[in-house]
């Protein structure tokens, strides 16, 4: 009776187990899934940061200077 007793509880120990690491799998997806969530907010907050937002502006208006450059060299060939 003893065995018995042992063996249902640990056939449910082991159900219970396999219960918990079935739903630590699917924390660690969320976890995951969230961790990649914060990164693309920092670097979205990093993008429009004042200080960046405008270093930003200033390389692209530097670029399209230099792109105004070029065009006005190939024109004038």
């Amino acid at each position: 009776m003893k065995i018995s007793d042992l063996q249902k509880d640990n056939e449910k120990l082991k159900r219970e187990n396999e219960a918990l690491k079935e739903k630590e799998k699917e924390l660690q997806i969320q976890i995951d899934e969230l961790t990649e969530r914060l990164k693309l907010i920092v670097v979205t907050k990093t993008v429009f940061n004042k200080k960046d937002k405008q270093e930003t502006k200033k390389q692209i208006n530097d670029w399209v200077r230099e792109i105004d450059k070029c065009i006005s060299l190939l024109t004038n060939k």
